[in-house]
């Protein structure tokens, strides 16, 4: 619909569309008072009761809805009764079984009680110590959880025979107890008492040296005290087993060092840099336990063989400290860099090839020693 409004010389210019007069009445050339007609009419309003009624009509206009198809409200019926009754028959299946809840039933499952552990400890760590000052708790209580979750994987990568539980705890807090303080000790005894002199030389043959024979070999000697305390006390078990208990002595050590890093070092090797710390906190539970464990491993596996082979015994202890040594101090020397990762998946590789050739490696074994294959 089109309009004619009237000038001052009393003439009818247009048509224009209800907007357009709105437009000429903000640029101020049609008044309130400005006589209007719709086009092919004959009698004239003046404009502010022609908007008026325009704005009236078009509220009208929008408060009531548009006709609803027939179709659409047979599917919007349909929809609806189907909902109702896919929730009426789901509702009592959807609710918390109280009565089974009760009974402690599902206190069996161990499959739930596995996923429950595993996803939500961290945020019973976080409950019990948020607003406490003991920072260095939260830190034990996260080296734990990481602990469990890398002793599980363990058992799960590497099958086992002849596991025991009680076993893998000594080996675990023995190592983090015993181990880490005879550590301590020898340390303080020169000439490891300046290592951190050889690690921190201009000339890399020289932190080499230091990283191989400073922390690495130490390192690497003082795990394997549980694992020779189990080789005097167990009975014959096979290597593969030693190699497991190697694994959780390993990770044991790696979990102290970390937590000791935590609370005393790493806000230093940081640079004071929060990025850079946490960091630094992080690979010290996660992957830093998991190479100490895979070195330890390394040697659990070899004094397995020299508990099998006594005749062979001075050798494959020597091979038990010298590659885990090996592998520890390139990986140090090298630190965060591509070839430090080189080295950490050559000692995951090393590993596991070394249990893929053991029955190849025990009838090597065997040959040396034909009192054995007799």
């Amino acid at each position: 619909m089109r309009y004619f409004y009237q000038d001052p010389n009393q003439e009818w210019i247009g048509p224009y569309t209800m907007e357009e007069l709105r437009q000429l009445h903000l640029n101020g050339i049609v008044k309130t008072d400005t006589p209007t007609k719709v086009e092919g009419g004959h009698s004239a309003v003046l404009f502010k009761d022609l908007w008026s009624s325009s704005r009236t009509g078009e509220s009208a206009s929008s408060s009531t809805p548009p006709p609803i198809s027939s179709t659409a409200r047979s599917f919007v019926e349909s929809f609806t009764q189907k909902a109702r009754a896919d929730l009426r028959a789901l509702t009592p299946h959807l609710l918390i079984p109280w009565e089974e809840l009760s009974r402690f039933h599902w206190m069996d499952n161990r499959r739930l009680l596995s996923i429950a552990g595993i996803g939500l400890f961290p945020l019973l760590i976080i409950a019990f110590f948020s607003g406490s000052n003991n920072l260095k708790g939260a830190y034990w209580a996260i080296a734990f959880y990481f602990s469990v979750l890398w002793a599980l994987f363990f058992y799960y990568v590497f099958p086992t025979p002849k596991v025991d539980v009680s076993t893998c705890v000594i080996c675990f807090f023995g190592t983090g107890l015993i181990s880490v303080a005879v550590l301590s000790l020898v340390c303080q005894i020169p000439p490891l008492s300046h290592r951190s002199v050889w690690i921190r030389a201009p000339y890399f043959l020289s932190r080499f040296a230091g990283f191989l024979l400073g922390v690495g070999l130490p390192e690497e000697t003082c795990k394997v005290l549980i694992l020779y305390y189990l080789w005097r006390r167990l009975e014959a078990v096979p290597p593969q087993t030693i190699l497991f208990y190697g694994l959780i002595s390993g990770l044991g050590f790696g979990i102290y060092e970390g937590v000791d890093y935590q609370t005393r070092f790493n806000w230093f090797f940081s640079g004071f840099n929060a990025a850079e710390y946490y960091l630094l906190n992080l690979i010290r539970l996660t992957t830093l336990p998991f190479l100490h464990a895979i070195w330890t491993g390394i040697a659990g596996y070899f004094i397995g063989f020299a508990r099998l082979y006594p005749e062979r015994r001075t050798g494959l202890l020597m091979v038990a400290i010298g590659v885990p040594t090996l592998l520890h101090g390139c990986y140090d020397a090298f630190g965060n860099s591509l070839s430090g990762l080189g080295f950490a998946l050559l000692s995951v590789l090393a590993l596991v090839l070394y249990l893929a050739k053991s029955v190849d490696f025990e009838n090597a074994l065997r040959e040396l020693n034909p009192d054995k294959t007799a």
